[in-house]
């Protein structure tokens, strides 16, 4: 229905259903839609039933209601009354040839049994009832967005279709099917046996997407894109593994350790390389980035305190070079990844050149997977990462400083919602529900640790105007368990 176009509707009924026909008219006129009825339209001296036919025919005519009630039907059903009486203008013959979408069935009552008086012809017909006064408003507003054509739920504009949905370069079905296997598992031996099978394999399809002579950024942020399918799969085993009887901060933080090792080191794909170059392993590194990410938002969701605190304060034996088997101990901030690769090489040919960070863009828009992976969701774990850190035991090797001794937000400036966990921490029932996440058993130690998360300015965007903010930008220390 074009915009400026008033609606303009029939209302064909009988006479048992006077007293709720004429309010329902004049409402509809008061709302905007031009009724016509006989009552007002049908003059002395002028044939009833022609000017019936006539509406019901008339191309002008958006919408026919036809007011149902036991009268109507049943003298529809039996074809009484004359061959110009109401019921039979809009017989099945008129029905079935005129566009369906015109005709609205409106019930006027119901049998004992609560079942709404229809003529047999339209009794498949999605119908509005307005025999029941408790739930009258609502389908009188459905009845108005169906004169106007605006329905409440509205489908979505039609998208492209997602890169990712392009032939996998992997066969993702043997991680699929240990999924199903653990969650259908009860042993806890069989779990756990099962759990180790999955991180292999999930390591073993990602390999099917190294590629040592690639070179053009374009065509590793494509691969990430495809990666998606892979990513959700582990998310998916997330989701098992909480159903299990499993250490999963222990599970979890070895599944990254080995990632990590396996993937970013060339002589995983030739046992006597001599050589290698960054672009190699870039999706490996965005991979994990992302999927650490998404962890820590599933733990977060499902308040896994203990295990979220495992995998951050978790020592990390993590190689020094892909070509180079020889590891430092190190913290999670290792799996925090810049791609310079992506956000220099790529982002200024595209249409999101202007944005401060392309990955940050794409994990916060493009990578969703509901309920719990929200953009907005990952964006706020993404900022987590960097606010918790200093207040966490975490290993800090010396030689490597800073590349190990931060982790910088890249979604931060997606982090939309204003309200704040730590806005909590003045209640002592919520600082004590994090203990565990801190690894603290004491609201003094607990203040201690967030006394170390501190403004600064410096950890932002050289465009941005704002800096990520700390634990301490939403409260005071003073103000810590302050309340119950």
């Amino acid at each position: 229905m074009l915009e400026d176009k008033i609606p303009k509707i029939f209302i064909s009924y009988s006479w048992s259903s006077d007293d709720l026909v004429v309010p329902l008219a004049e409402r509809l006129v008061s709302h905007g839609v031009d009724v016509v009825l006989d009552k007002w339209d049908l003059k002395e001296g002028q044939d009833k039933y022609a000017f019936m036919e006539q509406c019901v025919n008339d191309p002008d005519i958006d919408k026919v209601l036809i007011v149902c009630d036991k009268k109507y039907a049943e003298k529809a059903n039996k074809r009484e009354g004359g061959v110009g009486d109401e019921t039979a203008i809009i017989s099945p013959e008129i029905y079935g040839n005129v566009k369906q979408e015109k005709f609205v069935p409106i019930i006027a009552e119901c049998d004992e049994e609560g079942n709404p008086y229809v003529p047999a012809y339209i009794k498949s017909r999605i119908y509005i009832d307005l025999s029941n006064v408790d739930n009258y408003e609502d389908e009188y507003e459905k009845l108005l967005r169906n004169i106007y054509e605006k329905p409440l739920i509205k489908k979505p504009k039609l998208g492209a279709k997602p890169e990712w949905l392009e032939e996998d370069k992997a066969n993702i079905f043997p991680i699929q099917d240990l999924v199903k296997q653990i969650k259908g598992a009860t042993a806890s031996k069989k779990q756990e046996v099962l759990t180790q099978r999955f991180i292999a394999e999930y390591i073993e399809t990602l390999k099917q997407y190294y590629d040592k002579n690639v070179s053009d950024p374009k065509v590793i942020f494509e691969t990430f894109i495809g990666l998606k399918s892979v990513r959700d799969c582990f998310l998916d085993f997330l989701d098992a593994l909480l159903g299990t009887e499993c250490d999963i901060g222990s599970i979890i933080a070895e599944a990254f350790e080995t990632m990590y090792n396996t993937l970013i080191y060339a002589k995983t794909y030739s046992k006597n390389a001599c050589s290698c170059n960054d672009y190699e392993f870039e999706i490996y590194k965005c991979h994990i980035w992302e999927l650490f990410i998404c962890v820590v938002t599933f733990l977060r969701f499902y308040k896994q305190y203990k295990s979220l605190n495992h995998i951050l304060t978790n020592t990390y034996f993590l190689i020094t070079s892909p070509l180079e088997g020889r590891k430092i101990p190190t913290n999670y901030s290792a799996f925090r990844h810049w791609s310079d690769i992506i956000e220099s090489g790529y982002k200024p040919t595209t249409e999101n050149k202007n944005k401060h960070t392309l990955m940050g863009h794409t994990l916060c828009n493009e990578r969703e997977k509901l309920p719990i992976y929200t953009g907005e969701a990952m964006a706020q774990t993404d900022l987590f990462l960097y606010q918790i850190f200093d207040a966490l035991n975490v290993t800090i090797d010396e030689n490597y400083r800073p590349y190990y001794s931060y982790w910088f937000p890249t979604c931060y400036v997606y982090a939309y919602d204003k309200s704040n966990e730590w806005e909590y921490l003045k209640s002592r029932k919520r600082c004590e529900q994090l203990f565990d996440l801190f690894g603290v058993s004491s609201i003094e130690a607990l203040k201690e640790a967030v006394s170390k998360c501190t403004y600064d300015r410096d950890m932002r965007y050289n465009s941005a105007y704002h800096a990520a903010p700390a634990i301490l930008s939403y409260i005071k220390l003073e103000d810590i368990a302050t309340m119950n």
